[in-house]
């Protein structure tokens, strides 16, 4: 009954938002989408459940639409869920909670989570956990050579140049291969202008000698964990190697700065096979849906 008590819904205005990041960057899986500047971008005026003085917390990104209120997953957004002290009480708490205040749940939650019931699935991301014996496969160390022989190199971007190159080179991509609208690439530069800010960002190009841009990549990051955001090649065509070399130096990069590097992802074969073969291992994590929403409603949502 205590813990129960102690459950508090607060406002985004009064969250402190210090006490908040602590508790996210000492948990076991510190994923640095739950950071407060990483949900202020993605998810503008996140409300939060917290138990304690910070102990336990989960972020609510809640958005309105149809009259009803409802906990929808952000764009670039993974692991979510509770943070801080976790285990199977506390989740059952919390998600017992969700169930009685929202008639449509779609978020993400974290590793940390291992509660079976009703409304929990699994997806998966690829990571290299530092600590842990990795390596790449042979046609990775093959393509990383061979944008070597091809006079590739990486450079860290500059943090003035970093906005105008992402909106050149790496906009296109997310609007005409990954499908992002107008009002997700608005949050996607809130994100990057956020990180820069706050130095949480680095950005590598792969330039040829003629120092045109094969290639573009962001990785965003807290004290724990590195995550590779998004990025494209521009000579796919050409098969030169140059997204396994840019991959390979923000990996080696990080090795000495973080405990976990996050691919971001890695469902589709396609792109799991790639982070596999630069070292990654299949992380999976449960997924949280609820769906009691008037069939109407339901009608109209499943058409948009």
């Amino acid at each position: 009954m205590e813990k129960k008590e102690s459950l508090k819904y607060i406002k985004h205005s009064n969250i402190d938002l210090a006490k908040w990041d602590k508790t996210v960057n000492a948990s076991v899986y510190p994923s640095i989408f739950a950071n407060s500047f990483f949900l202020n971008a993605t998810s503008p005026n996140w409300d939060a459940l917290v138990i304690g003085d910070y102990v336990s917390v989960f972020p609510l990104t809640i958005k309105s639409k149809y009259t009803y209120t409802y906990l929808p997953q952000p764009l670039f957004t993974g692991q979510l869920g509770l943070f801080g002290k976790t285990d199977t009480e506390t989740e059952t708490l919390v998600l017992n909670y969700l169930r009685s205040k929202y008639k449509l749940i779609e978020i993400e939650l974290n590793a940390t989570h291992h509660l079976k019931a009703e409304g929990i699935g699994l997806t998966k991301t690829h990571i290299i956990e530092y600590k842990k014996t990795w390596d790449y496969n042979q046609n990775t160390k093959r393509n990383i050579k061979k944008a070597q022989s091809l006079g590739l190199k990486v450079e860290q971007v500059q943090k003035n140049e970093i906005l105008g190159l992402s909106k050149k080179y790496l906009n296109p991509f997310l609007k005409e291969e990954v499908g992002i609208n107008r009002t997700g690439l608005i949050t996607f530069t809130r994100l990057l202008e956020e990180a820069i800010k706050l130095n949480n960002l680095i950005t590598f190009k792969v330039v040829d000698e003629h120092y045109k841009i094969r290639a573009l990549g962001h990785f965003i990051f807290n004290k724990h964990y590195a995550l590779y955001l998004k990025g494209t090649n521009l000579d796919k065509k050409e098969n030169s190697g140059s997204m396994h070399l840019l991959m390979d130096t923000a990996i080696q990069y990080f090795k000495d700065k973080s405990k976990w590097f996050d691919f971001g992802g890695g469902s589709k074969a396609g792109i799991g096979n790639f982070f596999i073969g630069l070292g990654g291992t299949a992380l999976e994590y449960p997924t949280f849906k609820v769906n009691k929403l008037p069939y109407i409603v339901q009608l109209i949502k499943n058409k948009r």
